[in-house]
């Protein structure tokens, strides 16, 4: 374990004056990080400054401005109010507390693919939708690209999921205006995922599915084989359990996690020489047999 984790797991995630907030702690962890692999925590304006650089972006907006795009936009709040309004939806009393309290979400979910402007999306996991939200708002602010998301309709006590949703009401807190742009797969990833993940270009793949080790490194590993270089994995719950961390390790990666919502996990799809010499993709039929 890292040792930006080990001194969370210690301490909890603590205030701005947390230790593992001060610039020599971050430096460290980094270095860490780039020796054994693993995950080091972030501002989030320094998040969005290192996966620029990782990923050759020019130098961008801040998270703020993000933030502040997610306020004024009307189809969301329009969206979360009438879920609130006709199904008791109470995890926040409004819009902007929500967007408040889910800033480091919103910073990777809507501020990373506002930058990244990726044209096909595939995420696991979607229940009401509310971090499918970000996503697809970012989509229709960029004016292109598209989401396919893949889920099984959520059931209380079952496979780690505390509320049931109908098959019919999937991401009720998606605006209808940004439908077009989305698919719903309703299923088992471990059957549906290799799939999509072969068939389609994939720039960003989002895990938001079941949170046990076993399933989320299922999904990292299907992920990173299937998606190219340069490509963004994503994953909500990284705290559940060290599968994320452990991932990144054992493939000499680094990711990243904004302290603002530090449950949240993100890295750049790396391969080693070897790997490009042996070839990353898919091989082709006429040569696979």
């Amino acid at each position: 374990m890292p040792i930006s984790l080990r001194i969370q797991k210690a301490f909890g995630y603590g205030g701005r004056n947390h230790p593992w907030r001060r610039p020599w702690f971050t430096a460290l962890a980094r270095a860490s990080a780039r020796r054994t692999g693993g995950v080091v925590f972030l501002e989030d304006d320094a998040l969005l400054d290192q996966l620029r650089a990782e990923l050759g972006l020019p130098p961008g907006r801040r998270a703020e401005e993000y933030l502040a795009e997610l306020r004024a936009d009307e189809p969301l709040r329009e969206a979360f109010d009438r879920a609130r309004r006709e199904r008791g939806f109470d995890e926040d009393p409004d819009w902007d507390t929500r967007v408040e309290r889910l800033r480091g979400i919103a910073v990777v979910y809507y501020g990373l693919m506002r930058e990244f402007r990726p044209q096909v999306v595939v995420e696991t996991g979607t229940a009401a939708g509310g971090y499918t939200a970000f996503v697809l708002a970012a989509l229709k602010h960029n004016g292109a690209g598209r989401l396919i998301s893949i889920d099984i309709p959520p059931v209380a006590g079952r496979l780690t999921m505390d509320k049931t949703i109908d098959p019919g009401s999937i991401g009720y807190l998606l605006p209808e205006g940004y439908r077009d742009v989305w698919t719903y797969v309703q299923g088992d990833a471990k059957r549906h995922l290799p799939r999509i993940l072969a068939e389609e270009e994939v720039d960003v793949f989002i895990h938001d599915s079941l949170h046990t080790r076993t399933h989320m490194l299922f999904e990292y590993a299907v992920a990173r084989a299937l998606l190219g270089e340069g490509k963004l994995v994503l994953s909500d719950d990284i705290m559940w359990n060290n599968a994320f961390n452990d991932f990144l390790a054992s493939n000499r990666l680094t990711g990243y996690s904004p302290y603002s919502k530090p449950g949240t996990g993100v890295f750049v799809n790396r391969f080693d020489d070897r790997e490009r010499a042996a070839g990353i993709g898919l091989v082709p039929h006429e040569q696979g047999g």
